[in-house]
């Protein structure tokens, strides 16, 4: 049943052209088409006419939409006789019967592509299609232009730039690929297009597009391992048929196989295009090789993200379970009116208090209420890293420096940029540390260990000590200018004995936060708050709530009393024991501080293992390196502690 369809308006090439049963016509701005509409609002491949079962059919393709009749196509609709069609801005009329004469020229330009032939015509199209084109062949359009083939088009650089766009906000890697599949379909008006994970670390299910197609096609495993073992994009228009005639290809026109690339240089994954009627252009393939190449690094991003999030919960696991300073004491007010004072100020701030005072959480409170609010808190324990490599940890270094540097590595300080820097523990940098911080607190550059450049930051340093600075002065183990420096405010955060009367309130929150877990509801009797209430705390808020928390993990009952609380030695008593084993430490137990605590457990530590560095390192659950630094800080000389007479104190009980 002949027919032929008629351009009534618009620019279309050529005006007209015959219908013939078992002949596909399509309709699009692509010149591969049949009929060339030259608008924007028309896709490559926008609808095809089509004959099946003895009726004209119209199938739209176009993101634009095909009207039939006035209105809008969904799927496939029949064609009658002076049924009128509007794709973009141009009126095609299809009517039934041989097409009227047309002049000899005319009825050239209408003579369909070679690959809108018919189903027998298709073999031969795609055995010549798989003669290799040289890139920089052109063809002339209607118009007379001469464009490459190699070259995006306006349409082919849009959808580029909407898929890039798109991709930053997804939320995980499978919605990325399903984007990207997706992509491909419309653009490059493929048949089926794939992507099949070859990462056996981290696998992931075969994906496919359109969905019926995981049903009905098989990617080609030939295909898939050329591309492995040559890591390169394979074309079966330019490569050898007979080596994929016996593959699942046979079913199509034309095929494309392109390598998605790991940060090792190894392909992780293959993205598979599969075409029917004809064969991808050459402007396909670098469409494809784009989108491909984007995928490599927005693949490893959502990697990297899925480990920033598992070492954020990580780090969140392992943070104070307390976010805010607990306490209605007089001390405590005090305390938060010199945050709030604080924080609003661009200067340096310097936390003085014993050991697990809560200086931390003054820190977090201080960048919480300052306009840095919205940058990072990077926290550095100084007293946690190697001397050695504590220069390369807070000024970073690059690739190549030293053993083991296989990347470059941004610094604290790079790292805090636009927010706020904590230094644990100051007292423990060394003094080449101390003059290249004093440098970058007064707003210089500074150069990354190896690096060729400097680097100037944007950062605000709060730190920490639980050291008397001055006395370090003193000593010559701490920059006199980097004290004036870091001392511009000063924030002194109480010991837990100096505000007593938060301690069953701070008892009762570690309580809360453990019963959650537990899913038991713990709490303390009035003559366990009695008790400790009346402890000295050497260890602080972080004793008070190590001592809570496994009193109420090994206690039977929910209710904890006086009697299941062992609290230990008071401090007096650790007074003594100091006194006995370092005589002169310290004049008198009201003078004792965590120093000298420190300073008895190390030596107590030393004497047990007989002076073997790395067996005290772990009794004291520190590493080797930060001992090694300690007894250098503590003037400790290990033959003279071994020669020292053991004690045998025995601490009274509470």
């Amino acid at each position: 049943m002949r027919a032929h369809l008629t351009v009534e308006s618009g620019t279309c090439e050529p005006q007209a052209v015959d219908l013939i049963p078992g002949m596909t016509v399509t309709i699009g701005r692509s010149r591969e088409n049949a009929l060339v509409v030259r608008d924007d609002l028309v896709s490559r491949l926008h609808a095809k006419v089509f004959f099946e079962d003895d009726k004209w059919l119209i199938r739209d393709f176009g993101l634009n939409g095909t009207k039939v009749g006035g209105a809008k196509l969904s799927g496939a609709a029949e064609l009658t006789d002076g049924t009128e069609l509007v794709v973009g801005h141009v009126t095609f009329r299809f009517a039934r019967g041989k097409m009227p004469a047309a002049p000899k020229s005319a009825a050239l330009a209408a003579t369909p592509a070679p690959f809108s032939t018919s189903p027998s015509e298709v073999r031969v199209t795609r055995a010549q299609h798989l003669v290799p084109r040289e890139p920089s062949e052109l063809r002339e359009s209607a118009a007379g232009e001469s464009t490459s083939e190699t070259d995006l088009r306006m349409d082919e650089l849009t959808a580029l730039c909407k898929y890039m766009t798109a991709a930053v906000g997804v939320p995980d890697a499978l919605e990325l690929i399903r984007l990207t599949l997706r992509t491909v379909l419309n653009q490059t008006s493929a048949a089926v297009v794939g992507y099949l994970d070859l990462d056996p670390a981290e696998p992931m299910p075969k994906l496919m597009a359109p969905d019926r197609a995981m049903m009905d096609v098989s990617l080609s495993r030939r295909l898939t391992e050329r591309v492995r073992e040559q890591k390169r994009t394979v074309w079966v228009f330019g490569e050898n048929d007979s080596e994929f005639a016996a593959d699942s290809l046979v079913a199509f026109s034309d095929a494309v196989c392109l390598p998605v690339f790991g940060t090792d240089g190894e392909p992780l994954a293959a993205v598979h295009a599969y075409r029917t009627g004809r064969g991808f252009v050459e402007r396909d393939v670098k469409f494809l090789e784009a989108v491909a190449g984007f995928l490599t690094p927005a693949l490893e991003t959502h990697r990297n993200r899925r480990k920033l999030e598992a070492e954020n919960l990580r780090l969140r696991a392992a943070a104070p379970t307390a976010e805010e300073l607990i306490g209605d004491s007089s001390v405590m007010m005090t305390l938060r009116q010199q945050i709030g004072r604080a924080a609003p100020l661009p200067f340096t701030v310097l936390i003085h208090g014993e050991s697990g005072s809560g200086k931390e959480l003054v820190a977090l409170a201080l960048h919480r209420h300052s306009p840095r609010e919205g940058g990072p808190l990077v926290v550095v324990n100084c007293a946690g890293i190697a001397p050695a490599m504590l220069e390369g940890e807070l000024f970073g270094y690059r690739k190549g420096t030293f053993g083991g540097a296989d990347r470059d590595h941004a610094g604290d300080f790079e790292q805090a940029d636009e927010g706020t820097l904590f230094l644990d523990e100051v007292a423990e940098l060394t003094l080449e540390c101390q003059a290249k911080l004093l440098r970058v607190i007064e707003g210089k550059a500074f150069r990354p260990v190896g690096g060729a450049r400097d680097v100037t930051v944007d950062v605000r340093v709060v730190a920490a000590t639980h050291r008397d600075l001055d006395e370090e002065v003193r000593a010559g183990r701490f920059r006199q200018d980097l004290l004036f420096r870091l001392k511009v405010i000063l924030i002194r955060v109480p010991p837990l004995r100096e505000h007593a009367e938060d301690i069953p309130e701070l008892a009762r929150f570690f309580l809360e936060r453990l019963s959650v877990r537990c899913r038991r509801s713990f709490r303390l009797t009035p003559a366990a708050e009695r008790k400790l209430t009346g402890f000295g705390w050497p260890g602080n808020v972080r004793q008070l709530r190590a001592l809570v928390e496994s009193s109420a993990a090994m206690s039977d009952d929910e209710v904890i009393d006086a009697d299941a609380l062992p609290t230990g030695p008071t401090i007096e008593a650790v007074a003594a024991l100091v006194a006995a084993v370092a005589p002169g430490l310290t004049d008198a137990p009201g003078s004792l501080d965590m120093d000298d605590i420190e300073t008895w457990a190390i030596i107590k530590a030393m004497r047990q293992t007989a002076g073997n560095v790395s067996q005290a390192a772990r009794v004291l659950g520190i590493s080797r390196d930060t001992l090694h630094t300690k007894l250098k800080k503590k003037d400790i000389d290990r033959e003279t502690i071994l020669n020292r007479p053991a004690p045998h104190p025995t601490p009274p009980p509470v």
